[in-house]
């Protein structure tokens, strides 16, 4: 069905390449406003920062795959599936889950459903996982290769993945900082966006407590460093003999953990039984992660004894 996508493969990750290398000749002939990269030489000519990540993302993806699939024993072609149904997946999820997430508010009613759910601005991790998972999964029952073991050598991809996607939000300044920062910390651990894609003078008018020269925690900067912080010990790890979907289950508890415990710091809404979607959203997969780990590390004890 995607045969003729990939046949252009090597296409498509040298164009890939080439935007990535001319990116930093395009920023010496730019400036930054409202979240985006605009030409100073040809007006209509501009880039989000968050679309450079993104590339950078499935860039470092496909580079993982090409490295440790054939170590595993998969095929390399499949990588391709997996990354198209990912961005596909991931972007489709990721803006209907936006949309839900701001249907309360007064962002979503100056706009309509379809300029939210078409516009530049606006991703939800959650639903771009569940939705890209969803289609990873079946890419894997099409080559019949385990789905554990599938998602476990998938982890550190994910981890990595999202380092560079939490740091397009910092770049874009797409809303996704917290409130006021109140312990005197400098950039990144704390920052100004006054050029970003979310509107800086509605944050001061709401948080500042009337100080103009007042920043916002910087929590895609934590988000991000957690995340690489995870990549580093997942790729530790790979190689070890754990139960099957452990470690990807693993990252999945501890991905889950952090973001629970970043929304108290973020500015989402609490609309789902007191809590941000996004943190309904964790604590569920906490306790899914975590049973399955704790269950499967204790039959491979019992395995081990019998």
């Amino acid at each position: 069905m995607f045969q003729p996508l990939l046949s252009a493969r090597l296409f498509s990750k040298r164009a890939l390449t080439f935007f990535l290398l001319i990116t930093p000749l395009f920023l010496t002939a730019c400036a930054y406003q409202d979240g985006m990269l605009k030409s100073t030489i040809v007006s209509w000519a501009q880039v989000s920062p968050y679309g450079i990540t993104m590339a950078l993302a499935f860039y470092s993806a496909f580079l993982l795959i090409e490295r440790e699939f054939p170590r595993v024993g998969l095929e390399v072609k499949m990588g391709d599936y997996i990354l198209l149904v990912g961005v596909i997946g991931g972007i489709v999820g990721a803006k209907i889950a936006y949309v839900f997430e701001i249907r309360n508010t007064p962002e979503f009613h100056q706009g309509t459903l379809w300029s939210h759910l078409f516009s530049g601005a606006g991703l939800t991790w959650y639903g771009g996982f569940i939705l890209a998972a969803i289609g990873i999964i079946l890419v894997f029952k099409k080559f019949k290769v385990n789905i554990l073991f599938g998602m476990d050598v998938l982890a550190p991809m994910l981890a990595l993945g999202y380092v560079f996607g939490r740091s397009g939000c910092i770049f874009s300044g797409d809303g996704c900082y917290g409130g006021l920062c109140t312990w005197n910390l400098p950039a990144p651990f704390c920052m100004a966006f006054p050029n970003g894609a979310a509107s800086w003078t509605d944050w001061l008018a709401r948080y500042s407590n009337g100080n103009v020269a007042a920043t916002a925690i910087n929590t895609p900067f934590f988000e991000s460093a957690f995340s690489l912080l995870c990549f580093f010990f997942l790729w530790k790890v790979r190689k070890r003999e754990w139960p099957l979907g452990a470690k990807f289950f693993l990252y999945l508890f501890l991905h889950a953990l952090f973001r629970f415990s970043i929304e108290f710091i973020r500015l989402n809404p609490r609309d789902v039984f007191g809590v941000s979607q996004a943190q309904f959203l964790s604590l569920i997969l906490m306790a899914i992660a975590a049973g399955y780990v704790i269950i499967a590390f204790a039959r491979r004890q019992r395995t081990s004894k019998a």
